[in-house]
């Protein structure tokens, strides 16, 4: 049977006191087990500081063309990817708040009462001389001026934190890929969906999409024709095809899924133990869930009741409109396919043809 170990495989026996790798391995084991804590309570920041400094050592240990290394850059890859997302997922509540906190203020202004003389032929007096600036003006605009560059300084960091996770594990995937024991291409594998998870969190579901089935090529490779790993990749891949607006071919994988997934059930059914039975249980809700997304793809899009939202709703809808007809007139919209900037290894550039871009992935900072 397939041994599916998962990433984390970085010394198999204990350090002999007297070779040269002795003193660095309890290092090793020690940033290890720090990093592994501190992703296990989502302490992202925490957990990239002590997985990057266990992969600048264990490449000075061991070799830039180590699995050794490649194992240390997936988990350091990994912290940096929910990182990404923890902040991503930070921005947008922010980027809300300040939408229906604009909205309040422009109606609590629309709501106040006309100074005396406003609106009736008699504008407040005002003294100008000609060629005089506006100081009230100059303020407000350079106030948002600032606001737009904190802003995209806000967004700009957004897209550095993908964009390293992106690099980090496409080293992880350089190496593993020369691996050819069943082992190491599985671990190949989970790189390669880590990739297309990033792709996703960026939007760039072509990418997502090419990621997706270079992982699931590999693991039908290794993998039984009923196991879940592989009902979940394929689902991963039809994800990817349905964001990608190729919905024919996402519901062309969903019913490899329930394929799959039934074949586990048949077997799982067959067994008499209890284990069997809660896992055919599991199973069986799962596929429910299954053919409801399915159900969820077939029908075509429902157009939102804007009646049938909450009044804070409404008024994030409204400005979302607003914002964008704004944008699409100035031509101001940014084409979101190229947020993911992938780095390739020039020398497996032939064998597998990204969509972004060139380069060689950038490695994890040495500390000095």
């Amino acid at each position: 049977m397939v041994d599916k170990g998962k990433q984390v495989d970085t010394s198999a026996a204990p350090p002999d006191p007297q070779s040269a790798f002795g003193a660095v391995m309890p290092v090793i084991a020690d940033l290890l087990e720090r990093g592994t804590r501190a992703f296990a309570l989502g302490s992202w920041e925490e957990a990239i500081e002590h997985f990057g400094e266990l992969a600048s050592i264990t490449e000075e240990t061991f070799g830039s063309e180590s699995q050794r290394y490649a194992d240390c850059l997936v988990m350091y890859g990994r912290a940096l990817l929910q990182h990404a997302i923890e902040q991503s997922a930070l921005l947008a509540q922010k980027t809300l708040a300040e939408a229906a906190a604009g909205s309040k203020e422009t109606e609590a202004k629309e709501g106040q009462p006309k100074e005396e003389g406003q609106g009736q032929g008699q504008p407040k007096a005002t003294i100008q001389f000609e060629g005089e600036p506006d100081f009230r003006q100059v303020e407000e605009e350079a106030a948002a001026a600032a606001a737009a560059e904190e802003e995209h300084d806000s967004g700009g960091d957004e897209d550095d934190d993908f964009a390293a996770a992106w690099n980090v594990l496409d080293l992880a995937r350089v190496i593993q890929e020369k691996a050819t024991d069943a082992k190491s291409q599985l671990k190949y594998a989970e790189t390669l969906m880590l990739l297309g998870d990033v792709s996703m969190e960026s939007e760039n579901f072509g990418q997502a999409v090419k990621d997706f089935a270079a992982a699931l090529e590999v693991k039908r490779r290794h993998l039984k024709e009923d196991d879940r790993e592989l009902a979940e990749i394929f689902y991963k891949v039809a994800l990817a095809y349905e964001y990608n607006q190729e919905s024919s071919k996402a519901l062309e994988l969903m019913s490899d899924v329930q394929r799959i997934l039934n074949n586990r059930l048949d077997a799982l059914r067959a067994e008499s133990t209890m284990e069997a039975k809660e896992e055919a249980d599991s199973l069986q809700e799962v596929l429910e869930d299954v053919a409801a997304k399915i159900e969820e793809w077939r029908a075509p899009p429902k157009p939102v009741d804007i009646g049938a939202l909450t009044e804070g709703e409404q008024l994030l809808a409204e400005r979302a409109k607003e914002m964008l007809k704004k944008a699409v007139e100035s031509g101001q919209i940014n084409d979101i396919t190229n947020l993911v900037k992938s780095k390739r290894d020039k020398q497996s550039e032939a064998k597998r043809q990204p969509e972004d871009s060139e380069g060689g992935a950038k490695r994890p900072k040495k500390n000095s």
